[in-house]
């Protein structure tokens, strides 16, 4: 349970729902944040906390990417800035504005030239996962292994790019943080804000069609 605004929230849109119909924007921002962290941030570190009994780091990665994608649908998916790139998908929209600069460095698809390093994560990590359990091309790494350090670099054997899924949790956390403060400076009325508040309000329309 969450108190926002003087109300107990549970926190799950079912529940919430026509509570959330009538929260204010300040209100539904505090309420997605927090749902963030029961939900996903709080799960993550819990695994973080267990990696000695169990391999967890490609679980994870998954869950990272499907929080970013989720997010992303609230950042990304709607209007957006005259100089944004229309192809650039609303996960590389998020990354690049919330998360490491080194997303946009370029490495070499399977075979359609260069990508940048998000599209690499979209694709090969999020979409890898997803559909076959695998990362399709490049791979996790762990800062210290071979006596190398960093977060993101080109893989040690040329397929793809190396992410170490520590530092990609990391990453993420402060993303999520650096997203939530930027609806708060920005404003229900900035195009941050409405696009937060379309997809918000889409959210409790397809909850009340599918009970």
């Amino acid at each position: 349970m969450a108190l926002i605004q003087g109300t107990e929230f549970s926190l799950f849109w079912d529940k919430d729902r026509e509570m959330l119909r009538d929260l204010p924007f300040s209100g539904r921002v505090e309420w997605l944040e927090k749902r963030i962290d029961q939900i996903l941030i709080g799960p993550l570190k819990a695994l973080e906390m267990v990696e000695k009994q169990r391999y967890v780091w490609l679980a994870v990665t998954e869950l990272i990417c499907a929080g970013i994608e989720s997010l992303a649908g609230f950042y990304g998916d709607g209007r957006h800035p005259t100089n944004t790139d229309p192809d650039v998908s609303p996960f590389c929209r998020f990354v690049h504005r919330f998360m490491h600069g080194d997303f946009s460095r370029t490495a070499e698809s399977i075979s359609e030239g260069s990508w940048t390093y998000c599209e690499h994560l979209h694709k090969y990590f999020r979409g890898g996962l997803d559909h076959g359990f695998g990362i399709e091309w490049g791979g996790l790494w762990h800062d210290g292994e071979d006596g190398t350090h960093g977060y993101l670099r080109p893989a040690a054997d040329g397929k793809g790019i190396a992410i170490d899924p520590r530092k990609l949790l990391d990453d993420f956390c402060l993303a999520t943080q650096k997203y939530f403060s930027a609806l708060r400076w920005e404003g229900e009325k900035s195009l941050i804000g409405e696009n937060f508040q379309n997809r918000f309000n889409r959210m409790l329309e397809y909850r009340s069609r599918n009970r």
